[in-house]
């Protein structure tokens, strides 16, 4: 519970950083929430379609 409200706690500080940065970029404050959304889901399908791969060493030291 502790570790999800922190990374909620850090996520929203560093989108609260980019949203401010946007604006004062010029953009306006919905064409940033659309491409943070269009990030998110981008990041979400990458997640679940990874190839899922086992580590292996290098060598069978």
């Amino acid at each position: 519970m502790g570790r999800s409200r922190e990374c909620e706690a850090v996520c929203k500080a560093v989108i609260t950083d980019v949203v401010r940065r946007a604006v004062a970029a010029g953009w306006r404050e919905e064409e940033i929430a659309l491409h943070l959304a269009d990030a998110a889901e981008n990041y979400v399908m990458y997640l679940a379609t990874r190839a899922k791969r086992k580590l292996m060493a290098a060598n069978t030291n």
